[in-house]
């Protein structure tokens, strides 16, 4: 039997999820990265993408997160994004949004954070080709 540890997984909205999990699979800033029982101590970026995580053999999660931070200690895993939608909804609408909500922003000249967004751009297209 796989060790458990405690995750939290809150958005700006709601708590999404509080319970004992046997991993984590997270979206990491340069690359997705599992957590499992006893991992070292991190604080980590979130970039949009799909959280999964396993309460057992045959109990998987999966959300589409928007962007946020994780930090793990002592396995206590607290999860903070700035919005989660349950995979087993169609999210190619909302992540179609959101790209176009980026789109509309590099189209004014006057935004100064454009090398952000295009990376944010990215990854939501690679969020996309998942779903």
């Amino acid at each position: 039997m796989t060790k458990k540890f405690d995750l939290t997984i809150i958005s700006a909205e709601s708590k999404v999820f509080e319970g004992e999990v046997e991993s984590v699979l997270v979206p990491g800033m340069i690359g997705d990265f599992l957590v499992l029982s006893d991992h070292a101590p991190c604080i980590s970026s979130i970039r949009p993408g799909f959280l999964e995580y396993s309460e057992g053999i045959s109990h998987k999660q999966r959300y589409f997160v928007s962007g946020g931070i994780i930090e793990v200690i002592n396995n206590v895993v607290s999860i903070l994004v700035d919005s989660a939608i349950a995979g087993d909804k169609n999210v190619k609408e909302d992540i179609t949004a959101l790209i176009s909500e980026i789109n509309d922003k590099l189209s004014n000249e006057d935004y100064t954070n454009k090398d952000d967004l295009g990376l944010r751009k990215n990854d939501l297209e690679e969020a996309l080709k998942q779903t």
